[in-house]
Protein backbone atom coordinates (compact mmCIF):
# COMPACT_ATOMS: atom_id res chain seq x y z
CA UNK A 1 0.00 0.00 0.00
CA UNK A 2 1.47 3.40 -1.02
CA UNK A 3 1.72 6.38 1.33
CA UNK A 4 -1.26 8.22 -0.19
CA UNK A 5 -3.48 5.20 0.37
CA UNK A 6 -2.27 4.93 3.98
CA UNK A 7 -3.06 8.61 4.62
CA UNK A 8 -6.53 8.22 3.13
CA UNK A 9 -7.14 5.13 5.23
CA UNK A 10 -5.90 6.85 8.39
CA UNK A 11 -8.13 9.86 7.72
CA UNK A 12 -11.09 7.55 7.37
CA UNK A 13 -10.40 6.22 10.86
CA UNK A 14 -10.95 9.73 12.22
CA UNK A 15 -14.07 10.37 10.16
CA UNK A 16 -15.77 7.06 10.86
CA UNK A 17 -14.20 6.37 14.24
CA UNK A 18 -13.25 2.80 13.31
CA UNK A 19 -11.11 2.24 16.38
CA UNK A 20 -12.16 0.58 19.64
CA UNK A 21 -13.47 2.69 22.48
CA UNK A 22 -11.83 1.61 25.74
CA UNK A 23 -13.29 2.68 29.04
CA UNK A 24 -12.67 2.02 32.72
CA UNK A 25 -15.28 2.25 35.47
CA UNK A 26 -14.05 2.75 39.03
CA UNK A 27 -15.48 2.90 42.53
CA UNK A 28 -13.66 3.75 45.72
CA UNK A 29 -14.57 3.75 49.40
CA UNK A 30 -12.29 5.39 51.91
CA UNK A 31 -11.84 7.22 55.19
CA UNK A 32 -10.42 10.64 56.09
CA UNK A 33 -9.66 11.43 59.74
CA UNK A 34 -9.41 15.22 59.22
CA UNK A 35 -11.58 16.28 56.30
CA UNK A 36 -11.28 20.04 56.91
CA UNK A 37 -7.52 19.90 57.68
CA UNK A 38 -8.04 21.35 61.14
CA UNK A 39 -5.13 22.21 63.42
CA UNK A 40 -4.63 20.41 66.73
CA UNK A 41 -6.27 23.24 68.70
CA UNK A 42 -9.19 23.46 66.26
CA UNK A 43 -9.82 19.73 66.60
CA UNK A 44 -10.11 20.24 70.35
CA UNK A 45 -12.51 23.16 69.96
CA UNK A 46 -14.58 21.29 67.37
CA UNK A 47 -15.59 18.78 70.04
CA UNK A 48 -17.26 21.64 71.94
CA UNK A 49 -18.44 23.83 69.04
CA UNK A 50 -19.44 22.24 65.74
CA UNK A 51 -19.75 25.65 64.03
CA UNK A 52 -16.08 25.10 63.14
CA UNK A 53 -17.25 22.00 61.25
CA UNK A 54 -19.81 23.92 59.20
CA UNK A 55 -22.64 22.19 60.97
CA UNK A 56 -21.26 18.66 60.60
CA UNK A 57 -21.28 16.44 63.68
CA UNK A 58 -17.73 15.10 63.30
CA UNK A 59 -14.40 16.10 61.75
CA UNK A 60 -13.79 12.71 60.07
CA UNK A 61 -15.78 11.04 57.31
CA UNK A 62 -16.15 8.06 55.02
CA UNK A 63 -15.74 8.93 51.34
CA UNK A 64 -17.24 7.37 48.22
CA UNK A 65 -15.86 8.11 44.78
CA UNK A 66 -17.09 6.85 41.41
CA UNK A 67 -15.58 7.57 38.03
CA UNK A 68 -15.21 6.66 34.39
CA UNK A 69 -12.33 7.08 31.95
CA UNK A 70 -12.76 6.85 28.16
CA UNK A 71 -9.84 6.27 25.78
CA UNK A 72 -9.86 6.28 21.98
CA UNK A 73 -7.32 6.52 19.18
CA UNK A 74 -8.46 9.17 16.70
CA UNK A 75 -5.71 8.58 14.17
CA UNK A 76 -3.04 5.94 13.50
CA UNK A 77 -0.36 6.00 10.83
CA UNK A 78 2.63 3.67 11.03
CA UNK A 79 4.16 4.33 14.51
CA UNK A 80 2.37 7.65 14.95
CA UNK A 81 -0.99 8.17 16.61
CA UNK A 82 -3.32 10.77 18.06
CA UNK A 83 -5.36 9.69 21.06
CA UNK A 84 -7.95 11.25 23.34
CA UNK A 85 -8.83 10.48 26.94
CA UNK A 86 -11.83 11.78 28.89
CA UNK A 87 -12.14 11.54 32.69
CA UNK A 88 -15.02 12.16 35.07
CA UNK A 89 -15.20 11.56 38.84
CA UNK A 90 -17.77 12.30 41.54
CA UNK A 91 -16.82 12.38 45.22
CA UNK A 92 -19.11 12.35 48.24
CA UNK A 93 -18.01 12.83 51.86
CA UNK A 94 -20.71 11.03 53.81
CA UNK A 95 -20.62 13.28 56.91
CA UNK A 96 -20.11 16.62 55.14
CA UNK A 97 -23.02 17.84 53.04
CA UNK A 98 -20.94 20.68 51.56
CA UNK A 99 -18.13 18.39 50.40
CA UNK A 100 -19.74 16.85 47.33
CA UNK A 101 -18.01 17.72 44.08
CA UNK A 102 -17.07 16.49 40.64
CA UNK A 103 -13.84 16.65 38.68
CA UNK A 104 -12.92 15.78 35.13
CA UNK A 105 -10.70 16.47 32.18
CA UNK A 106 -9.53 15.75 28.67
CA UNK A 107 -6.13 14.62 27.35
CA UNK A 108 -5.11 14.95 23.72
CA UNK A 109 -1.86 13.08 22.95
CA UNK A 110 0.30 12.81 19.84
CA UNK A 111 2.76 9.88 19.89
CA UNK A 112 5.58 9.22 17.47
CA UNK A 113 7.28 6.28 19.18
CA UNK A 114 7.91 4.50 22.45
CA UNK A 115 8.07 7.06 25.30
CA UNK A 116 7.88 9.88 22.73
CA UNK A 117 4.79 12.07 22.92
CA UNK A 118 3.30 15.54 23.16
CA UNK A 119 0.24 15.92 25.39
CA UNK A 120 -2.21 18.68 26.16
CA UNK A 121 -4.28 18.17 29.31
CA UNK A 122 -7.06 20.17 30.89
CA UNK A 123 -8.55 19.37 34.30
CA UNK A 124 -11.49 20.91 36.12
CA UNK A 125 -12.32 20.64 39.82
CA UNK A 126 -15.78 21.98 40.58
CA UNK A 127 -16.90 23.68 43.82
CA UNK A 128 -14.40 22.06 46.16
CA UNK A 129 -15.38 22.88 49.74
CA UNK A 130 -12.51 23.87 52.04
CA UNK A 131 -14.35 24.78 55.27
CA UNK A 132 -16.35 27.65 56.77
CA UNK A 133 -14.48 30.95 57.13
CA UNK A 134 -15.41 34.37 58.50
CA UNK A 135 -16.21 36.91 55.79
CA UNK A 136 -14.30 39.77 57.42
CA UNK A 137 -15.58 42.34 54.92
CA UNK A 138 -18.98 42.28 56.63
CA UNK A 139 -18.54 40.46 59.94
CA UNK A 140 -16.09 39.38 62.62
CA UNK A 141 -17.86 36.21 63.70
CA UNK A 142 -20.30 34.88 61.06
CA UNK A 143 -19.00 31.78 59.28
CA UNK A 144 -19.75 31.10 55.59
CA UNK A 145 -18.79 28.15 53.35
CA UNK A 146 -15.62 28.69 51.32
CA UNK A 147 -15.42 26.88 47.96
CA UNK A 148 -13.18 27.13 44.91
CA UNK A 149 -12.98 25.71 41.39
CA UNK A 150 -9.78 24.82 39.55
CA UNK A 151 -9.03 24.86 35.84
CA UNK A 152 -5.60 23.38 35.21
CA UNK A 153 -3.99 23.24 31.74
CA UNK A 154 -0.59 21.78 30.90
CA UNK A 155 1.44 20.94 27.80
CA UNK A 156 3.83 18.07 28.44
CA UNK A 157 6.46 16.48 26.22
CA UNK A 158 7.89 13.01 26.82
CA UNK A 159 11.22 11.92 25.33
CA UNK A 160 13.14 8.67 25.60
CA UNK A 161 16.80 9.14 26.56
CA UNK A 162 18.01 5.53 26.65
CA UNK A 163 16.66 2.01 26.98
CA UNK A 164 15.74 2.55 30.61
CA UNK A 165 15.49 6.34 30.99
CA UNK A 166 12.89 8.82 29.79
CA UNK A 167 12.01 12.39 30.74
CA UNK A 168 8.92 14.64 30.86
CA UNK A 169 8.95 18.42 30.60
CA UNK A 170 5.98 20.75 30.68
CA UNK A 171 4.47 24.10 31.48
CA UNK A 172 1.07 24.72 33.01
CA UNK A 173 -1.46 27.35 33.99
CA UNK A 174 -3.82 26.81 36.93
CA UNK A 175 -6.75 29.13 37.61
CA UNK A 176 -8.07 28.80 41.16
CA UNK A 177 -11.16 30.94 41.54
CA UNK A 178 -13.25 31.15 44.69
CA UNK A 179 -17.02 31.41 44.99
CA UNK A 180 -18.59 34.47 46.58
CA UNK A 181 -18.04 35.94 49.13
CA UNK A 182 -14.36 34.90 49.02
CA UNK A 183 -13.40 36.00 45.50
CA UNK A 184 -10.48 38.01 46.92
CA UNK A 185 -8.73 34.63 47.37
CA UNK A 186 -8.52 34.11 43.56
CA UNK A 187 -5.17 32.93 42.22
CA UNK A 188 -3.55 32.56 38.79
CA UNK A 189 -0.72 30.01 39.01
CA UNK A 190 1.98 29.46 36.39
CA UNK A 191 4.28 26.47 36.80
CA UNK A 192 7.08 24.47 35.18
CA UNK A 193 7.51 20.73 35.63
CA UNK A 194 10.30 18.27 34.91
CA UNK A 195 10.40 14.55 35.60
CA UNK A 196 13.19 11.99 35.29
CA UNK A 197 12.10 8.34 35.08
CA UNK A 198 14.20 5.20 35.36
CA UNK A 199 12.96 1.69 34.54
CA UNK A 200 14.36 -0.92 36.91
CA UNK A 201 14.78 -4.00 34.73
CA UNK A 202 12.23 -6.74 35.56
CA UNK A 203 11.34 -4.93 38.79
CA UNK A 204 9.54 -1.60 38.27
CA UNK A 205 10.37 2.08 38.02
CA UNK A 206 11.49 5.06 40.08
CA UNK A 207 11.00 8.76 39.26
CA UNK A 208 11.97 12.21 40.44
CA UNK A 209 9.66 15.11 39.59
CA UNK A 210 10.25 18.78 40.34
CA UNK A 211 7.57 21.46 39.94
CA UNK A 212 8.17 25.14 40.52
CA UNK A 213 5.29 27.58 40.52
CA UNK A 214 4.29 31.20 40.93
CA UNK A 215 0.83 32.16 42.24
CA UNK A 216 -0.40 35.68 41.56
CA UNK A 217 -3.12 37.34 43.62
CA UNK A 218 -4.51 40.78 42.80
CA UNK A 219 -6.51 41.17 46.04
CA UNK A 220 -3.87 43.56 47.36
CA UNK A 221 -4.65 45.91 44.46
CA UNK A 222 -8.38 45.98 45.16
CA UNK A 223 -10.05 48.88 47.00
CA UNK A 224 -9.04 48.93 50.64
CA UNK A 225 -11.08 46.56 52.81
CA UNK A 226 -10.37 44.09 55.64
CA UNK A 227 -9.68 41.19 53.23
CA UNK A 228 -7.56 43.15 50.71
CA UNK A 229 -4.21 41.48 51.31
CA UNK A 230 -1.63 40.01 48.96
CA UNK A 231 -1.89 36.21 48.88
CA UNK A 232 0.73 35.68 46.16
CA UNK A 233 3.36 33.01 46.76
CA UNK A 234 6.14 30.95 45.20
CA UNK A 235 6.44 27.21 45.65
CA UNK A 236 8.58 24.22 44.77
CA UNK A 237 7.36 20.64 44.93
CA UNK A 238 9.41 17.44 44.83
CA UNK A 239 7.66 14.16 44.05
CA UNK A 240 9.39 10.76 44.22
CA UNK A 241 7.37 7.59 43.43
CA UNK A 242 8.73 4.02 43.49
CA UNK A 243 6.72 1.24 41.84
CA UNK A 244 7.67 -2.43 42.16
CA UNK A 245 6.09 -5.15 40.00
CA UNK A 246 6.68 -8.89 40.27
CA UNK A 247 5.66 -11.68 37.91
CA UNK A 248 3.70 -14.56 39.38
CA UNK A 249 3.25 -12.68 42.64
CA UNK A 250 0.05 -12.40 44.67
CA UNK A 251 0.01 -8.61 44.28
CA UNK A 252 0.58 -6.97 40.91
CA UNK A 253 2.26 -3.82 42.24
CA UNK A 254 3.68 -2.33 45.41
CA UNK A 255 4.15 1.42 45.55
CA UNK A 256 5.47 4.14 47.80
CA UNK A 257 5.87 7.87 47.18
CA UNK A 258 6.96 11.05 48.89
CA UNK A 259 5.70 14.51 47.94
CA UNK A 260 7.18 17.63 49.55
CA UNK A 261 5.83 21.09 48.75
CA UNK A 262 7.45 24.25 50.10
CA UNK A 263 5.44 27.48 49.82
CA UNK A 264 6.67 31.00 50.62
CA UNK A 265 4.22 33.93 50.71
CA UNK A 266 5.13 37.37 49.31
CA UNK A 267 3.15 39.39 51.86
CA UNK A 268 5.10 42.00 53.82
CA UNK A 269 2.23 44.14 55.09
CA UNK A 270 2.36 44.01 58.90
CA UNK A 271 -1.42 44.32 59.01
CA UNK A 272 -1.68 40.99 57.20
CA UNK A 273 -0.52 38.85 60.11
CA UNK A 274 -1.96 35.71 58.50
CA UNK A 275 0.37 35.84 55.45
CA UNK A 276 3.26 38.23 56.17
CA UNK A 277 6.50 36.29 56.60
CA UNK A 278 4.64 32.99 56.38
CA UNK A 279 5.83 29.78 54.77
CA UNK A 280 5.05 26.09 55.09
CA UNK A 281 6.31 22.64 54.17
CA UNK A 282 3.59 20.17 53.18
CA UNK A 283 4.60 16.48 53.15
CA UNK A 284 2.55 13.55 51.81
CA UNK A 285 3.58 9.92 52.31
CA UNK A 286 1.70 7.39 50.16
CA UNK A 287 1.63 3.59 50.16
CA UNK A 288 -0.37 1.28 47.90
CA UNK A 289 -0.73 -2.28 46.68
CA UNK A 290 -2.58 -3.53 43.59
CA UNK A 291 -4.10 -6.90 42.87
CA UNK A 292 -5.49 -8.28 39.59
CA UNK A 293 -8.74 -10.15 40.21
CA UNK A 294 -9.07 -10.86 36.49
CA UNK A 295 -7.29 -9.48 33.47
CA UNK A 296 -9.86 -6.67 33.32
CA UNK A 297 -10.55 -6.11 37.05
CA UNK A 298 -8.11 -4.60 39.58
CA UNK A 299 -8.19 -3.79 43.27
CA UNK A 300 -6.07 -1.13 44.95
CA UNK A 301 -5.53 -0.55 48.66
CA UNK A 302 -3.92 2.80 49.44
CA UNK A 303 -3.04 4.99 52.37
CA UNK A 304 -1.72 8.53 52.85
CA UNK A 305 -0.24 10.36 55.81
CA UNK A 306 -0.03 14.14 55.38
CA UNK A 307 1.61 16.68 57.64
CA UNK A 308 1.91 20.43 57.12
CA UNK A 309 4.30 22.49 59.24
CA UNK A 310 3.84 26.27 59.05
CA UNK A 311 6.41 28.93 59.95
CA UNK A 312 5.38 32.46 60.95
CA UNK A 313 6.37 35.26 63.29
CA UNK A 314 3.10 34.57 65.12
CA UNK A 315 2.68 31.37 67.08
CA UNK A 316 -1.08 31.29 66.65
CA UNK A 317 -0.66 31.42 62.86
CA UNK A 318 1.79 28.50 62.99
CA UNK A 319 -0.75 26.49 64.93
CA UNK A 320 -3.77 27.54 62.82
CA UNK A 321 -2.17 26.60 59.50
CA UNK A 322 -0.44 23.37 60.60
CA UNK A 323 -2.28 20.04 60.57
CA UNK A 324 -2.01 16.27 60.28
CA UNK A 325 -4.22 14.03 58.16
CA UNK A 326 -4.61 10.30 57.57
CA UNK A 327 -6.50 8.82 54.62
CA UNK A 328 -7.07 5.29 53.33
CA UNK A 329 -9.13 3.79 50.52
CA UNK A 330 -10.04 0.57 48.75
CA UNK A 331 -10.85 0.96 45.06
CA UNK A 332 -11.83 -1.27 42.16
CA UNK A 333 -11.35 -0.66 38.43
CA UNK A 334 -13.10 -2.58 35.65
CA UNK A 335 -11.94 -2.31 32.02
CA UNK A 336 -14.28 -2.53 29.03
CA UNK A 337 -13.84 -2.35 25.25
CA UNK A 338 -16.51 -1.33 22.76
CA UNK A 339 -15.71 -2.17 19.14
CA UNK A 340 -18.64 -1.92 16.76
CA UNK A 341 -16.48 -3.22 13.93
Amino acid sequence: MNHIAKIVLSSAVIIYGKTPLEYTVSISNGYDNNVLRLSKNELGRANRNNNILGGASTYDSFITRVGVIFRKDLWNFERKSVGMKFLYFYSNNIHFYEKKYWSGGIDLTYKWGSYKSLRYSIRHLNDFYLRHYINRDISTNNLEPCKFSDRDQIVLITQKISKYIWVNFGSGYLQRYYAKPFTEFDLDILYLRGKLNYKIQRLGSVSLQVTTGRAISDSGELPKRPSSFDRSYSNMEIYMPLKLRFKNHFFKEYGVSLRIDERIYDAENEEDVLHAGRSHIDQKYDLWIKKNIRQDIRLKLSGRYRIRKTSSAYGWVEDLKSFKQLQCALSMEWDFVYDRY
